[in-house]
């Protein structure tokens, strides 16, 4: 996943998560209530990143891979 990719879905997520809040609550948003509504897609994006990186860690490199410069 491309950087852009993830800056993309954050702002994406964040702009929801505050119409929602904005809309479920009759004052204004507070920096707290926009980090508790981000904080599940961002933890379970931490995991499958790291997730992703164990995986590829753990795979066999070829050969010519290992030997390069």
């Amino acid at each position: 996943m491309k950087h852009v990719d993830v800056a993309v879905i954050s702002a994406t997520l964040w702009l929801l998560a505050s119409m929602v809040l904005d809309i479920l609550t009759p004052k204004s948003i507070t920096v707290f209530m926009i980090a508790a509504a981000l904080a599940p897609p961002f933890l379970i994006g931490l995991g499958i990143h790291f997730a992703r990186e164990y995986v590829k860690a753990k795979r066999p490199r070829p050969w010519d891979e290992r030997f390069r410069n």
